[in-house]
Parts: structure tokens; sequence; C-alpha cells
């Protein structure tokens, strides 16, 4: 043990080390002096403001130019192509890179305060979105999405690198637009196409120079919507046409606030400012300035936890990619007090079980349990095992213990945020049936298990990565809450690399422990057939067709928040999942990152476009002795 902890503060002092040095070393071209252009005209289409949790606005504080930000993700960048790889994990890593929408800056917290861009979990509304390589669009009828690109964007051009020399930093048209959006939706092994499902695109094309034509089946408009503006970021052409893909690092060439210059596996990544981005500041004393603000981004990525608290409280790191939890957030702040925070929801816990192996206790024939559906005995058998499982978690204590007491047993579908506010149901309103999933009786649950011929338990397999937040902790309690009604749970844990991979491609064996936001239940990744995020792999007509009404519904808010919380309602007493807490998260960073509150998602899967606003006010920092 005193060896390990010996190596554990060895490697915690190597990492800060590196940490001074990237703060000392880090250089990045001189930056541009502020410069005027044109301002990103709001979307046409049109839906109610979403509720949104209080945020305290920045002082008003006229933006400088320049530093070079420290950045600390606990993951590694597996591949740099959204083709072969899931498109949330490569979010925060795609800084050079835009898609065809972005969340109004102006309207979160450095703005109006009228939209979440915390990070819950939330999708982005209409009117909380603007065009980034988009002017506008327009739907001239029922089956048609017609997106007017932003004239004179350009591929940043660095000289030093063969991909960027190769498209030589030409404008943007909709042809790029088109081979994107092709690549993603219909090449059948892609994340994108398994996740927009019937929401693919039936046929795409540019009518001029820009301006894409997308054509949807019916009832899918707003969906498509959704997926084309959000989920596939535009690279040139050229780059696949010579190289095959995008999966190399040194191929990554985009029309982004910065250029990617260096990447160390398992290290760190660093990116420099993009002197031609044709962005603006929208809002506040810099609104018209020329982003982005700072000279360089660099990553550092860290996996433990010790040594990233340690660099933020040595001032090493500007903020920090981790949701802290209760108990290393108070620390944190009894020691550093001078912290910026934002608290929040985090995203949930999902603990799939896999429903399409009958041979499992918790699989049935069908998803069939009630009456009115024809169950079987194996059906009405399975939902009974499903029920047991949850009935024996104690969320209560996990919340307590785990959580140190800040979080909600009840999370899923939809965490009790602001932005759901009519659709999240509170427990105390939830039917008898479906509350007491959330509660805690294993005296029923062995019950239930001896009802559906499992009077001794089961043999069960879950497979996991430490680096999901809580992951094992949660195992390690689910272990233990089953251990007491006969089931004999093992625990794989995995590296992220291999996990990833797994949870991608559905190939894990029995249950699966992952995360995903929870509160875009109108896309519903987790439930709809053949989703990437499906971890369950539920395939119920009922569900499908829920998902068509919501795209339906899609810009009409108050019908598609009635069938959300319908859905809600609906599915939940199927237990396809084991439900898991919620947990408060702590988001840090130092009180020098300026024009910065916290926001983790700048619309859906925009993590990166955050920094392009950011800005370091280098006397303050000096001031503090860092």
């Amino acid at each position: 043990m005193k060896r390990k902890m010996v190596w554990l503060v060895v490697s915690c002092l190597m990492v800060l080390a590196l940490l001074a040095a990237s703060c000392a070393k880090a250089e990045a071209p001189a930056t541009k002096e502020a410069a005027s252009a044109t301002k990103e005209t709001a979307p046409a289409a049109k839906e109610a403001t979403p509720a949104t949790k209080e945020v305290t606005p920045a002082a008003a504080e006229t933006p400088k130019y320049g530093g070079t930000l420290i950045y600390v993700p606990n993951s590694n960048v597996i591949n740099w192509d959204e083709t072969y790889w899931a498109m949330w994990s490569l979010s925060n890593f795609l800084l050079a890179n835009e898609d065809l929408l972005l969340g109004d800056w102006s309207k979160g917290a450095a703005g109006t305060n009228e939209a979440d861009f915390g990070g819950a979990g939330q999708s982005t509304p209409p009117s909380a979105s603007v065009g980034l390589l988009t002017e506008s669009w327009e739907f001239p009828d029922d089956t048609t999405l017609i997106w007017h690109l932003r004239k004179g964007v350009h591929f940043a051009l660095d000289p030093n690198n063969a991909a960027s020399r190769l498209v030589g930093g030409r404008e943007l048209t909709a042809d790029d637009v088109v081979f994107n959006l092709k690549r993603q939706f219909w090449n059948p092994n892609t994340t994108m196409a398994a996740t927009a499902g019937p929401s693919k695109p039936l046929d795409i094309s540019a009518s001029d120079k820009y301006t894409v034509v997308v054509k949807s089946p019916p009832g899918q408009l707003g969906a498509i919507w959704e997926y084309t503006g959000y989920y596939v970021k535009i690279m040139a052409p050229e780059i696949a046409n010579k190289y095959g893909d995008y999966q190399r690092w040194e191929n990554n060439v985009g029309t982004g606030p910065f250029i990617l210059k260096d990447f160390v596996n398992m290290s760190s990544i660093f990116w420099v400012r993009n002197p031609n981005y044709y962005g603006t500041d929208p809002v506040g004393p810099g609104k018209g300035n020329q982003l982005p603000y700072l000279d360089a981004i660099k990553y550092l990525i860290v996996p433990d936890l010790a040594t990233r608290m340690a660099a933020l409280r040595t001032g090493k790191s500007d903020a920090d990619s981790f949701a802290y939890a209760a108990e290393d957030a108070k620390q944190l702040l009894k020691t550093n007090p001078q912290l910026k925070f934002l608290k929040e929801y985090s995203g949930v816990t999902i603990w799939g079980m896999r429903l399409d192996k009958p041979e499992l206790p918790w699989a049935g024939s069908t998803m069939s349990y009630l009456p009115d559906e024809n169950p079987s005995p194996k059906d009405i058998n399975a939902h009974k095992v499903r029920r047991a499982l949850n009935l024996a978690i104690n969320n209560q204590e996990i919340v307590n213990t785990v959580f140190g007491g800040e979080g909600s047993t009840l999370a899923y579908k939809i965490t009790p945020n602001k932005l759901y506010e009519g659709v999240y149901t509170p427990l105390d309103q939830l039917p008898a049936e479906t509350r007491e999933l959330f509660e805690y009786h294993p005296d029923k649950a062995k019950q239930l298990l001896a009802e559906a011929g499992y009077p001794n338990g089961f043999k069960a397999q879950v497979q996991l990565t430490p680096t999901r937040a809580f992951a094992l902790d949660i195992a390690q309690m689910f272990q233990a809450y089953w251990a007491k009604i006969g089931v004999d749970l093992e625990l794989k844990v995995l590296d992220y690399s291999v996990f990833a991979g797994m949870e991608m491609k559905h190939t894990h064996e029995q249950m699966l422990l992952s995360g995903r936001t929870s509160n875009a239940v109108h896309m519903m990744y987790t439930l709809k057939t053949g989703d990437t995020w499906n971890w369950s792999i539920v395939s119920e007509p009922k569900l499908d067709d829920y998902y068509n009404k919501m795209a339906a519904a899609y810009f009409d808010l108050p019908k598609k928040r009635a069938l959300m919380k319908e859905l809600n309602l609906f599915v939940t007493p199927k237990a396809y999942y084991a439900y898991t807490a919620v947990p408060y998260a702590w988001n840090f960073w130092q009180p020098w990152l300026k024009n910065f509150h916290g926001e983790r998602q700048l619309g859906i899967f925009q993590n990166g476009p955050v920094w392009k606003y950011v800005w370091i006010d280098q006397e303050l920092k000096k001031s503090m002795g860092r």
C-alpha cells in the first residue's frame, strides 16, 4: 500500500511538472486586432423559450486577446473521424471543425440567460440555435429542408501541414456539406446512421454553390433538421478522397476557430488560433470582435482525479472537463474558495440489460408484459426479474454515500432541471407501480425472483470502464445489493478504448454500464430500435411509434412535451434498464478565465465551440501569483 501511495505521489508530481512546462512553453502566433464582421443571423424557426437554471451573469469586462488555455480532459481521443467513432466521444476534441448549427451564445449566460448550455444533457431547441456554417434555413414543404450556407467561410490554411495545403484554404461550398452528410447518413456502419434510424434523409443535393437541399421521409423533417444541423462536422472531401478517411490527426482540417497542430497519444493536444476565422462575438462588451480571443489551447489528458484536482489547486490548469462529485468539490472549495463553479445535475448513468438474448433471465421473447400486450409466460417472468433488480437497489443510499447527499433518486429518462419543467414527473406523482421502482424493497425483490423461477438467484455480468464518472462505485454497490437477493454479479472492468468500441457496436455480453444524456427524450436514444445508445437492445413498436409522433411534432413544443411526458410514464414501469440515481456535479474553472460560465455543450454535442468566446485575464492571473 505504501509503494502504491508513493507511486501515486510521484505520478502526480510528474504530470504537474508537465502542466507547469505547458503553461510556460506553449507558443502560439500573435493575435490579430479586433475586426468586425457580419453578425450571425438568427434562424427563422420559432419555438417557445425554454426554462433554464439560474446562472449569475459575468461582470461586463472588455475582452482581451492572447494567452494559452490549459484544459484537462480525463479521456483520450480514440479516433479523429466521426465515421469510425461515436460523435459524442469526439465532440470535446474537434475544435477545428464545425457543424451547420450552434447554440446561440447570446441567449446563454453571456447574454439574456434564456438558454441552458451547462451540459446536463439537453437538446437545444430551434429558439436557442443559430446558424454557424449556415446563414438560415427554410422548409418549403413538409418533406424538404433547405440550408443556406454562409458565404466567405474558408478552410483554415496551415502551410506546414500537407493535408491543409491540399485544401489550400479554399471557400466552403454546398458540395462539401453534401459530401459529409451523405458520408455519415448513408453509410450503414456509422453511429449517425444507427442513431438517425427512420430519420435518415432520402436525398441530399446542392442546388447551387451555397444551397443544400435535404429531402425527408414524411413526418421526420424536425428530426432531420436536428441531425443534419448538429451531428455532422463538415470536413474537406479532398482529404478523404486522397487519404481514405480522416482518422489521422494530421488530416484534421476545418473551418473552425482553431487549427490542430499536435497530438501525442494519451498525453496532449495542441491547437493555435485560426487568424482568418470568420466568426465574431455576438454579445457583450466584445460584440463584433473577431473570434477567437485565445492564442492557443492545450489539452493535457490526465485520467487520475487527484492529479487533476492538484492542477486546479495550483493554477496549472484553467478548467477541468471532469464534473466533480460533492465530496471532491467541497474539498476544492475549502482549499481554493476563489475557484468559479457551476453546480448542476450530471448526465445519467445508464445500466443496460440485453433484451435480445432470451436465455438471459431478464429477457423475454418479446418486450411485452401488460395484459393487453398478450405476453407469454417468459415475458411476464422476465419483467418480474427486471422489477426485482430495480427493487433491490437502494438509490437513496447511493445519493447519500457515493454522491455525498447531492443528487436525485429519479432521473431516467429526464433529470429534474428547468429545461424540462412540465415533462419531468416528480416521484410522489408517479403511479404506485412505477414509484416503487425507485424505492428500496429487497424482500419484494426476492419474492419476484422466486415467482419468476429463480428462488436461488442467478449469475450475471456487467461491463464498464472506470473513466465514466461514478461507474465503478455504482457497480460495486449494485453488486452488493443484488448479492442480497441471490444475484451474483461479476464486474468486468475494461480499458476505455476497448469499452467505447464495444458500447458503440453493441458487443457487450449481458449488461453494460455507461453514461448518456437523459433529457433529449424526443430522440429516444436508449429506446429507439437500432439506436447506437440503445444498450438494452430495446425493440418495441409502440416506442418507435412514440419517436415518429415526436418527430412529426418537433416544432410544436407543447405537443412534443406532452408526448415526452406520456412516453416517460409509459416506458418507465417496463424497467428496460436498471435505474440509477443522478448526482449533482460541479464544473470548475479559474477566476481569470473570463466570459465562461461553466458551459459544457453549446448546442448538441458542441463542446469545443465554447472556447472561441472565452479570454484570459492575464493581469488577474499574475496578481494571484499564477
